[in-house]
């Protein structure tokens, strides 16, 4: 059960990540950090690194990939990532500071996450079978609707993100805490 939860804070980080990186090839600071957010909310992951700067792309590129250690173990990640939809809402992005090659957006809203139940019970199922760990269905049902009631709860996301411009690209800069 131990490992279950860690599944669960795994997903949640998710969120907080979400404040703390973006980029992109847009032409300002805002527009990246709305083009990172939207590659995130479309689940497109592989994508995430491509919008960071040199100096954090490896760390943002570990942070969003969903298989890491779940894909190693055999799980098929997939299946947790069609049984989440993400949104964000109330969105607010906008451009607090620039001076030369630096900027400074502030980033508003919340971060919901929908779970279609049965696919995500599916998917806890194979996490736990993969750890060599038996679940009930009443403990499976009792973790998902914990997970799904914190998810779909939101998550208010206020946070300053640090942007660069490299190569004529702004890209987000900020360290992952």
């Amino acid at each position: 059960m131990k490992r279950l939860s860690i599944l669960v804070v795994i997903v949640m980080v998710l969120g907080v990540l979400l404040s703390a990186c973006g980029g992109g090839a847009a032409s300002d600071p805002a527009g990246v950090v709305k083009d990172m957010m939207q590659a995130v909310t479309n689940k497109q992951f592989d994508k995430v690194a491509d919008f960071a700067c040199a100096a954090q792309k490896d760390q943002i590129k570990n942070a969003f990939n969903p298989a890491g250690a779940l894909g190693a173990a055999g799980v098929d990640v997939n299946k947790m990532l069609d049984a989440m939809t993400i949104s964000f809402s109330n969105a607010d992005i906008t451009k607090v500071s620039e001076s030369g090659d630096k900027a400074t957006v502030q980033v508003k809203g919340t971060l919901s996450i929908k779970v279609d139940r049965e696919k995500f019970k599916s998917f806890l199922a194979d996490v736990m079978k993969a750890q060599g760990q038996t679940v009930s269905d009443d403990m499976l049902n009792t973790v998902l609707d914990q997970a799904a009631s914190q998810f779909e709860k939101g998550q208010d996301i206020n946070s300053q993100v640090d942007v660069v411009k490299e190569n004529g690209k702004w890209l987000v800069c900020s360290t992952l805490q």
